[in-house]
């Protein structure tokens, strides 16, 4: 992996209107390379990221004029700002994405994640992976009891489907639990070994039908379980028996599927 050498060629002409373009502007301080280009970590795949300081008395004006120098530098099909008023994203008329940073006054550099995402739908961080999996797990449990058993019998299966990514989640959670790693970056499949991958792949067919989510979630949630148990004592955590029978219970009820023997 590199920086231009081996990125689509196409990005250096951009890179280079980018310079002329902001280099005359006199509200721009300066015009950097960032990302995985200026890292020297880009591959064939990775995308053009610059970051522009604007003098701090001309960044306001600087950055509200961003459609029109934007549009100066290259030609675009989408722009816009939906990070933060300060990232634009946008893809240009070639077909190439683009990110750009505008800083006022000084750059800095943003810290790399740190704190653990527990799924898609928890607004909650967590700075220890133990403390991560344990609410990965009650949440996946919380789930079995509740809206996996609800979705099922209302036959909202599109509904259903869009949770599946949530699902994902609370796996890699325990994933991470196991390695005792930090959360990973942008390049997943450094972080995860190949037998985490494999079981992933493993995981039957996904659909908006009531076999496939019944199908997928059991086993998602069968993964998350028979993974995560064994790590509790190494965290000093607590197993939830009273919240997995009565998730047990509820499956068995409404469903009519006996999850016993691996769910407690």
């Amino acid at each position: 992996m590199g920086g231009f050498e081996v990125i689509d060629r196409r990005f250096a002409e951009v890179w280079e209107r980018a310079q002329a373009v902001l280099g005359a502007d006199e509200r721009v301080r300066s015009v950097e390379l960032g990302g995985s280009v200026a890292a020297g970590t880009a591959d064939e795949w990775s995308d053009l990221d610059l970051q522009v300081t604007a003098h701090a008395d001309r960044y306001d004006d600087f950055l509200a004029d961003w459609p029109a120098w934007l549009e100066r530098i290259t030609p675009t099909v989408f722009a816009r700002t939906p990070i933060a008023p300060f990232i634009i994203n946008a893809v240009t008329a070639e077909g190439l994405t683009l990110d750009i940073v505008v800083f006022r006054g000084e750059a800095f550099t943003f810290p790399p994640a740190t704190d653990y995402v527990v799924g898609m739908l928890s607004s909650t961080r967590f700075p220890e992976v133990g403390d991560a999996l344990e609410y990965a797990v009650a949440e996946q449990l919380r789930g079995l009891a509740g809206p996996f058993v609800s979705l099922v019998r209302r036959g909202e299966h599109l509904r259903h489907l869009a949770g599946v990514p949530h699902l994902l989640g609370l796996l890699t959670v325990v994933f991470l639990a196991e390695l005792e790693v930090p959360p990973p970056g942008k390049l997943w499949n450094a972080t995860y070994t190949d037998e985490q991958l494999a079981v992933v792949a493993a995981l039957p067919p996904v659909s908006a039908t009531h076999d496939g989510l019944v199908d997928f979630g059991l086993a998602v949630a069968e993964l998350v379980v028979r993974r995560a148990r064994p790590l509790f004592p190494r965290y000093g955590l607590t197993w939830p028996a009273p919240l997995a029978q009565v998730a047990a219970r509820r499956v068995h009820d409404q469903l009519g599927l006996d999850v016993s023997a691996w769910l407690y």
